[in-house]
């Protein structure tokens, strides 16, 4: 079992919080100006593929030192970071959540819904800031 880089999740962490600050000054105030500035929203788009998949590095790096699992799916290392104690339940499932939102918009499973973008990224920005304050504090007391 490999040991926890405590750097290297620093440094993830680092990552994420400049993701989370670039995609709130992206924000707009309407749907309409969502939809009307395609390069803005292809901006945040990708932010948002950025914030999970390091957030889901930060998890598969945790619950590789931490336990004999490796989670298939970006959406399981969340479900195993409750399971190592680390999340509290309600809050990686809604992480979890993020990444059927992440696939969509890397893979383009189906047509991009506009609006559940954009209605997506304020609650997306208030989890992922605790779990940014979270895995702080983890690594804080380990």
């Amino acid at each position: 079992m490999p040991s926890l880089n405590k750097e290297f999740i620093s440094q993830k962490l680092t990552y994420l919080s400049t993701y989370l600050n670039d995609l709130e000054s992206l924000r707009v105030r309407s749907l309409a100006e969502y939809k009307g500035d395609h390069v803005k929203r292809y901006a945040i788009e990708r932010l948002i593929e950025l914030i999970v998949e390091v957030a889901t590095d930060c998890n598969r790096h945790v619950v590789a030192a931490l336990s004999e699992s490796s989670p298939p799916t970006y959406y399981d290392t969340f479900a195993e970071m409750h399971n190592l104690n680390i999340l509290p339940k309600e809050l990686s499932f809604r992480l979890a959540s993020t990444t059927g939102l992440r696939n969509r918009l890397v893979h383009r499973y189906e047509e991009i819904d506009h609006k559940i973008v954009y209605h997506s990224v304020l609650p997306l920005l208030e989890n992922y800031r605790k779990y940014l304050v979270i895995v702080y504090d983890y690594l804080e007391k380990t």
